[in-house]
């Protein structure tokens, strides 16, 4: 008999958001942290159907029906369990795959069982004599012993079959080893795929390891965090880092705040900041929105203060705010992250400084964007921007509030603001079917983004000149925009490629829809050779500026150890140098 893998199931129930499953069907009224309306099970006058949507659960206090989003649309389309879980399964883009026997459960318990393995080999290597260096360091780093144990954070050696032999007795099937995502495979045989790295497992909502993000330690390797690939067990759109453990504090406190990093995380959570959680080394995804809003509608951002976490953060919060969450922006101070001020400030002074002086989304926008210092254009083009994100919210109440903050930031009266904003849902409107209309453009609007964007600009442009001095003096991987790094590397490998074969090389549709916005809407207002003059002096600041924090970080560290750490010093003097020159 044909049957769905549990693994497929289980994604299905706890991606699935159960206020959006029934809001199709029933006119959902928020009371409290639950939703209430009409049972459309039996007939009432007064509602006794509730959803709560941090449990991811309905009940019905009149005629007593319940369930999750799967029994829902079983009981409501009168259709069996697997029929509920296609239906699901489209809405939310997930494919259902069958399977004719029990090889696919002994599967994902095997790829559960490798993880766990794993997980317990590298946590107990960095306890031992291999693992001392690695261990020193997050101690220096401010991480408890109890924090390193709580999250099993481990140790992976240069060995690239350490994990390999230790499996061996096992006797895992081929089809696990390729699809657990620990393993490379070259020449016929298989390898580790994490070596010279910290390790920190990541596990789903209940609480199994499905996947690992490493940090290079000892080697000079330049991709800094490596994590797992995509797996049948791992889907990085679904995933937070830590939920797992801080799932209840979120409950209690009714909010969250959301971090990039590992160690974001578990300083805060041992600072006593425990209702926080971290995007999985991935952007962040309407689903991770979803996941959110099991246990929350209020987030705190506190991304890192540099150029691509305040781009992070804006959007973010966007996404977070069209999926009925509001979101708050931690300013972070100017070369930190979260993880060196809980350690500089400790817990207090984080909540006073950051959670307690958090910015609503807008106007941090608005700040980070020196909206005062822009030109008139420069500031019609950002309302537009930021209009073209307000049209994609759904509760209009929230979208009342954002234009009448706009209106009375930006000087425009707030008639004129909501004619711009009814503009903005004609333009929704009219768009072709073919385009998504929940997609939207990402936003370039600080300093760092447009320079990038306009180094993309004379890529794609016919001055050669000003191509050859990009070429000459860019050092692609400044570049913080990941997309627009990957098309910047291809329009110096391939500089006669035109614009439909360069949309051939990114496989992901959100990808080809920014990067195709971006090649329509060349700038050709400047000179080419000074626009790429500019960029280049931008892009080359700001790297310096990373290189700063980084070389700090560096000597608060040596200066622990007891090190002299002059020479960094002097570096530091010298990058701060060539950045006012």
């Amino acid at each position: 008999m044909a049957r769905v893998p549990q693994e497929t199931i289980d994604r299905i129930r706890d991606t699935a958001d159960i206020v959006d499953v029934v809001s199709h069907h029933v006119d959902l009224k928020k009371r409290g942290r639950n939703f209430f309306g009409l049972c459309p099970f039996h007939n009432e006058k007064t509602p006794s159907f509730s959803v709560a949507p941090d449990k991811g659960i309905y009940h019905c206090f009149g005629c007593g029906n319940g369930g999750n989003a799967i029994n829902f649309i079983m009981e409501y389309e009168k259709i069996n369990f697997v029929e509920a879980l296609q239906q699901l399964g489209n809405q939310l883009g997930i494919p259902i795959e069958f399977s004719g026997n029990d090889d696919s459960k002994e599967f994902f318990a095997s790829l559960y069982e490798i993880h766990q393995v794993a997980a317990a080999l590298y946590h107990s290597t960095l306890f031992e004599d291999r693992g001392i260096e690695a261990k020193k360091y997050l101690l220096e780093r401010g991480l408890s012993e109890k924090s390193i144990k709580l999250f099993k954070i481990g140790f992976a050696p240069e060995n690239s079959k350490y994990l390999l032999n230790a499996i061996k007795s096992k006797n895992y099937n081929r089809e696990v080893l390729e699809k657990s995502g620990l393993f490379g495979f070259s020449n016929d045989e298989f390898f580790d795929r994490f070596r010279s790295r910290i390790m920190f497992p990541i596990s789903n909502s209940s609480g199994k390891i499905i996947a690992f993000g490493g940090r290079v330690f000892g080697t000079d390797d330049p991709a800094k965090y490596m994590n797992s690939p995509e797996t049948p067990l791992y889907r990085k759109s679904e995933i937070f880092y830590g939920l797992n453990i801080t799932r209840g504090a979120i409950r209690e406190k009714d909010f969250t705040i959301l971090v990039e990093g590992y160690t974001d995380l578990i300083q805060l959570f041992q600072a006593g900041i425990k209702n926080v959680v971290a995007v999985s080394g991935t952007a962040f995804t309407v689903r991770h929105v979803k996941q959110i809003r099991r246990f929350t509608t209020k987030v705190y951002l506190a991304y890192d203060g540099d150029s691509a976490g305040i781009n992070a953060a804006l959007k973010t919060g966007y996404a977070l705010l069209k999926g009925g969450v509001e979101a708050y922006v931690i300013k972070i101070p100017d070369g930190l992250d979260p993880d060196d001020w809980i350690n500089r400030d400790g817990a207090e002074g984080f909540k006073s400084n950051g959670i307690e002086k958090a910015s609503e989304l807008l106007h941090f926008h608005l700040q980070s964007s020196e909206f005062k210092n822009m030109s008139s254009s420069e500031k019609s083009n950002l309302v537009k921007e930021i209009l073209e994100e307000v049209v994609g919210i759904s509760d209009p109440i929230v979208q009342q509030d954002l234009i009448k903050t706009l209106a009375q930031s930006s000087g425009v009266e707030e008639n004129q603001m909501v004619h711009m904003f009814s503009q903005q849902i004609k333009k929704k409107r009219y768009q072709p079917k073919t385009v998504k209309s929940s997609s939207k453009p990402q936003l370039f609007t600080t300093v760092n983004a447009k320079a990038e964007l306009g180094i993309i600009s004379v890529l794609a442009g016919d001055n050669v000149e000003a191509k050859r001095l990009i070429k000459e003096k860019l050092d692609i991987n400044q570049l913080q925009n990941e997309q627009l790094k990957k098309l910047a590397q291809l329009l110096v490998e391939k500089p006669d490629v035109n614009p439909a074969e360069i949309l051939a090389y990114f496989d992901v549709a959100e990808d080809r829809e920014i990067i195709s916005r971006i090649l329509m809407e060349e700038d050709n207002t400047t000179e080419p050779l000074q626009m790429a003059e500019e960029c280049l002096q931008t892009i080359s600041k700001i790297s310096s500026k990373e290189k700063i924090r980084e070389i700090r970080f560096k000597i608060r560290e040596m200066e622990a150890a007891g090190l002299d750490a002059k020479e960094l010093m002097m570096e530091v003097v010298q990058l701060q140098k060539e950045i006012n020159a």
